[in-house]
């Protein structure tokens, strides 16, 4: 699928599913469209100045193709959002997705220096550039970060990438015990100096899930020049005991998204939401996954899809609590769901039958409807993934 390609099929004027590889369709509302544009074969690299640390790929280039990439000229690209590394990169700018790295390195968005896309009415437009400086006039290229393709069909992205740190070492610290004795150990590290690279907090399910035991763990991932490693982890080390663990299990953690249907992500105030960690993390509800970054004050939340074998009246009550607490009708360790001037809640993952009364639109206000209008006018991009 080439530019060219996309404006003919936009052009043509039937409703259309924007997709990259597909490992993402079950998110967002359905959408009211019977034709796929699909940009899984729109791959490859564009250009790429390692001596000016840029990179542009088309949009269909997998995160796992840049990272190969990259990596032989000992550079990176921080952006590991939620799901499988053959997820493409202009699907994880359309749906502004994040993941552990980006309390550190930040969001999309913030990576991103250029970009193209085809609106809705066909037109080809590119905004930003191939230069790290290039900040002119109204930024579209964030505009179009996280419009989940409502916008435009995003083909093409210019990327700023970073040194490849020497070290790249990843530990894990037991949080075993009541609340009352977690507490400390939590609060320990985030007031200390430390600076990982990444800083999760990981419910009992999700250990168990991964192998790495029966309690909840706080897993710090450290990277840079040998010394500036080696002096954080003796700093932890001064904290408490922990142990190290192959850098993979940063992978295996966000891969656990592929076998949810519901994913909620909770954003707060860092200390509210550090100051409900220590309950959060010891739930041991039945296919609810957990796990809270308490720097950015983030909780995402999880609930994963019963096997066709499996005995579903086992999820049953979490299930119950579940959406009891999704909905605003009860509250989950302290939060309630509904949004508040402090609290925010986005539902990444719904079934699609939960939308229409959990979260039926996040696009009904005028400035949405007028943005919306001026660049799809006759709504055929995703209609209906963000609501009506």
């Amino acid at each position: 699928m080439s530019t060219e390609q996309a404006v003919a099929a936009i052009r043509d004027g039937a409703a259309l599913r924007i997709s990259g590889r597909g490992g993402w369709l079950d998110a967002g509302r359905p959408v009211a469209a019977t034709r796929t544009l699909s940009l899984a074969h729109d791959s490859g690299i564009v250009s790429y100045v390692p001596g000016d640390l840029t990179l542009t790929v088309r949009a269909g280039t997998t995160l796992g193709e840049i990272a190969s990439v990259t990596r032989e000229q000992n550079q990176w690209l921080p952006l590991d959002p939620y799901g499988a590394a053959y997820g493409t990169i202009g699907a994880t700018v359309a749906t502004a997705s994040a993941g552990p790295l980006s309390s550190t390195f930040g969001l999309p968005r913030d990576m991103l220096l250029g970009i193209e896309f085809v609106n809705g009415r066909g037109e080809v437009i590119r905004a930003g550039g191939r230069v790290v400086k290039n900040v002119a006039g109204f930024d579209l290229t964030r505009l179009v970060t996280g419009s989940w393709g409502t916008l435009g069909v995003i083909t093409e992205v210019t990327l700023r990438l970073y040194a490849a740190p020497q070290a790249d070492r990843t530990f894990a610290i037991e949080l075993g015990g009541t609340p009352r004795e977690i507490a400390p150990v939590i609060r320990a590290i985030i007031t200390s100096p430390l600076m990982p690279f990444a800083f999760q907090l990981v419910s009992r399910s999700i250990t168990r899930a991964l192998g790495l035991g029966e309690s909840p763990v706080a897993l710090l991932r450290f990277g840079g020049n040998e010394s500036v490693v080696n002096a954080q982890i003796s700093a932890l080390k001064r904290i408490t005991s922990p142990r190290e663990l192959e850098t993979g299990v940063w992978a295996s953690l966000r891969e656990l998204d592929a076998d949810t249907d519901t994913a909620i992500r909770i954003s707060s105030l860092p200390q509210r939401v550090s100051g409900t960690s220590a309950t959060v993390l010891n739930d041991d509800l039945p296919g609810i996954f957990t796990n809270i970054d308490p720097r950015r004050g983030v909780m995402r939340i999880l609930a994963v899809v019963p096997s066709a074998e499996s005995d579903k009246s086992v999820e049953t009550p979490a299930t119950v609590s579940f959406y009891a607490a999704a909905t605003g009708s009860g509250s989950m360790n302290g939060f309630s769901a509904e949004a508040t001037e402090s609290t925010s809640v986005i539902y990444e993952k719904l079934p699609p039958d939960a939308w229409a009364s959990v979260s039926p639109s996040v696009v009904n206000d005028s400035l949405s409807r007028g943005i919306r209008k001026a660049f799809d006018p006759r709504n055929i991009l995703n209609p209906g993934i963000l609501g009506d």
